[in-house]
């Protein structure tokens, strides 16, 4: 648990998550200033603490990711 703390982000790590982010806003056609997108920014940031490092990684924790699929099927 102590690295989920300890997570630093640098501009490599920043990029990772804004990329994975932009891609599911525009894949389910969310406007950057849906209060939506903020709470996936944050369910983002914290899978990327849980250990999805990567792109591909962090894009397929967000799909089998429970709230994100609740928030989008309002949509």
């Amino acid at each position: 648990m102590p690295s989920f703390f300890e997570t630093t982000f640098g501009p490599i790590e920043l990029k990772i998550i804004d990329t994975a982010l932009h891609e599911w806003r525009s894949h389910h056609a969310l406007k950057k200033d849906d209060p939506d997108v903020s709470i996936a920014a944050e369910i983002c940031i914290n899978l990327f603490r849980e250990g999805h490092r990567n792109v591909p990684d962090l894009q397929d924790a967000m799909a089998r990711h429970k709230a994100l699929n609740d928030m989008t099927a309002r949509h």
